[in-house]
C-alpha cells in the first residue's frame, strides 16, 4: 500500500502535533521560567525546543502526502494545483490574518494613545525593527521569511507559516517527480535525497555560511517538507518499529536537553515519527490519548496565539499593576507560568473553533 492511500488517521500524529505545540510554547517561555522559584532551574533545558518547528514541517510533508500524493502522481495541472494551493489557504490564511490584525490594531491604539499623550508605550508605534509598516505588509503577504529583513517580525513565530508555504507551493512537483523513481527504491531515495541536503543545510547554517538574517527559511521548509513526505512513502510496516518508539523518544530528548547539533535532533524526531505510523506502542498510546489528540487539533490556534498572549502577560509584568497581584510577586510567580499555559491553550481552542474553522467552511463553500 502507498502512503498516498493511507487515509487512516493516525492519532499519534495529532497528539506529536499537540505536544510539538506545548514545546513551543516552553521555548518562549523560557525567560518567564527562570523568574520562578520552582522552576528556575530548566532555565536552560529548553534552548533547543525551536527544533520543533522543523519536527511540524516534517509532519505536514507527511500528512500532506496522504491526502494529496496521488493527485500529483501522474501529471500537475492547473486545476488540481489551484485546487491544492486554495485548500491549503483556506486552512492557513484567515487565522494567521486575524492574529495579525490584532497586532496592527494594538500598534494603532498604542500610535493614538502617543499622540493624545495618554501614556508612552515605551517605542514609537510602527518604528521598531521587528514592527514596522514595510514588515507588517510582507507579514500579510506571508512573505516575511524570504529573506527580504529579519523573518522575526510582528507574530514572530509566524514566520514559520511563511516558509511552509513555499514548500506547498513545490510540494505538488516533488510528488510528481517522485513518482518518476522506481517504486522499489522510492522511499528511500526521496529520504536519502531530502534528508542529506537538510542536513547539509543546517550543518552549513551552524557553520554561520548564510548572511544575516536570511537563514534560507523557504529552502529548510522545502527540504524538511520533502522528508516527510519520504516518511510517508514507507507506509505502514513494518509493525515492529514501534518497539522503538521509547528509545528513539529518550534520545530526542536527550538531545533537545543536552544540546545536540540540529541536524541530529531533527533526525531524531524523524525517525520518531517514523516509529508512530502503525499508532501502536507506548509512545502512540500517549500521543493518542484524547487530550493530547485535541491539543493536536487546536494546536494552529495555540502556535499563532501563543506569542501576543506572552507578550501581553510580560507587558503586565513591567505595569503599575503587577505590584498589586499576586501572581506576578516572585513567590508566587509558578502561577503566573500556570496561568499563562492556560490562557494559551483556551485562546488557541478559541481561536480554532470561532476564527478558522468558520472561515475555513465559509472560504471552501457547499461541497
Amino acid at each position: 500500500m502507498t502512503a498516498a492511500r493511507q487515509t487512516r488517521t493516525i492519532r499519534a500524529i495529532d497528539g506529536l502535533k499537540g505536544f510539538g505545540a506545548l514545546g513551543i510554547v516552553t521555548f518562549h517561555m523560557s525567560a518567564a521560567l527562570a523568574h520562578s522559584p520552582e522552576f528556575g532551574f530548566t532555565t536552560y533545558w529548553f534552548g533547543k525546543y525551536f527544533l520543533l518547528l522543523d519536527l511540524f514541517f516534517v509532519v505536514s510533508g507527511y500528512g500532506v502526502a496522504l491526502g494529496y500524493g496521488e493527485t500529483f502522481r501522474e501529471r500537475v495541472t492547473a486545476h488540481d494545483y489551484g485546487r491544492f494551493l486554495w485548500g491549503r489557504f483556506v486552512r492557513l490564511y484567515p487565522l494567521y490574518l486575524f492574529v495579525l490584525l490584532v497586532l496592527g490594531a494594538q500598534e494603532l491604539v498604542h500610535l493614538a494613545a502617543l499622540n493624545q499623550g495618554w501614556y508612552d508605550p515605551g517605542h514609537i508605534p510602527f518604528q521598531k525593527p521587528t514592527a514596522n509598516w514595510w514588515n507588517y505588509l510582507t507579514s500579510l503577504a506571508m512573505v516575511q521569511s524570504w529573506g527580504f529583513h529579519n523573518k522575526l517580525v510582528w507574530n514572530i513565530p509566524a514566520w514559520y507559516v511563511s516558509a511552509l508555504i513555499c514548500a506547498y507551493f513545490v510540494f505538488p512537483f516533488i510528488a510528481w517527480g517522485a513518482a518518476r523513481i522506481d517504486a522499489r527504491v522510492r522511499a528511500a531515495a526521496v529520504i536519502l535525497i531530502a534528508g542529506g541536503a537538510t542536513v547539509a543545510l543546517h550543518m552549513a547554517f551552524q557553520a554561520h555560511m548564510f548572511p544575516a538574517p536570511n537563514d534560507m527559511s523557504p529552502l529548510r521548509a522545502i527540504l524538511e517538507f520533502s522528508l516527510g513526505y519520504g516518511v510517508a512513502l514507507l507506509g505502514p510496516r513494518p509493525s515492529w518499529r514501534r518497539w522503538l518508539q521509547v528509545p528513539l523518544a529518550a534520545l530526542m530528548f536527550w538531545g533537545l536537553h543536552h544540546y545536540w547539533r540540529d541536524w541530529q535532533i531533527l533526525l531524531a524526531m524523524t525517525a520518531l515519527l517514523w516509529s508512530l505510523l502503525d499508532d501502536r506502542g507506548v509512545v502512540a498510546a500517549v500521543l493518542g490519548s484524547r487530550p493530547m489528540v485535541w491539543l493536536g487539533t487546536v494546536s494552529y490556534g495555540i502556535f499563532l496565539v501563543h506569542q501576543p498572549i506572552l507578550s501581553w502577560f510580560d507587558a503586565l509584568g513591567r505595569s503599575a499593576l503587577a505590584p498589586h497581584v499576586w501572581i506576578f510577586w516572585s513567590q508566587y510567580f509558578s502561577w503566573n507560568i500556570a496561568l499563562r499555559f492556560v490562557v494559551i491553550v483556551l485562546a488557541g481552542w478559541a481561536a480554532h473553533r470561532f476564527v478558522a474553522e468558520p472561515a475555513r467552511r465559509w472560504l471552501q463553500g457547499p461541497r
